[in-house]
């Protein structure tokens, strides 16, 4: 019997939800946050994904044979670690400055951020969640 060990990384935007993860398009368990695990599988040609809600990963193509492990890990999208803590920090520098300066255009500064959510939120959903194989 062959395995596949999906790990997925620990982060706090997806943090209370599981991703579902679909070995040749049947859904074969869920993965939480920052958690290992193993699904038992036949030897052969594989197509792996994850998704969350309506958003997904790229499918992963695998050949596996008797006896082996193949590693995957599977996150959240490339800059998603980032975008929260930045979108915070510019969202208390606009309180400071519109309360100390009476000024008010620093909240221009969330809009790439909120592009790059509403792209991945929209036409990027397929590409929200990361898999890769891991040696």
């Amino acid at each position: 019997m062959a395995t596949i060990k999906i790990r997925r990384s620990k982060e706090y935007y997806n943090l209370m939800r599981d991703y579902k993860i679909f070995i040749d398009g049947q859904q074969v368990g869920t993965i939480a946050n920052g958690e290992t695990k193993d699904f038992a599988t036949m030897s052969g040609q594989h197509i792996v994904s994850a998704k969350i809600d309506w958003c997904c990963s790229p499918e992963v193509s695998i050949n596996i044979s008797d006896n082996e492990t193949i590693n995957l890990k599977v996150g959240g999208f490339k800059k998603g670690n980032w975008l929260m803590p930045m979108g915070l920090g510019i969202i208390v520098l606009h309180v400071i400055l519109s309360k100390t300066m009476d000024f008010n255009y620093t909240v221009f500064l969330l809009l790439p951020i909120l592009l790059l959510l509403g792209y991945y939120l929209t036409i990027g959903r397929r590409k929200y969640l990361t898999l890769s194989e891991t040696k």
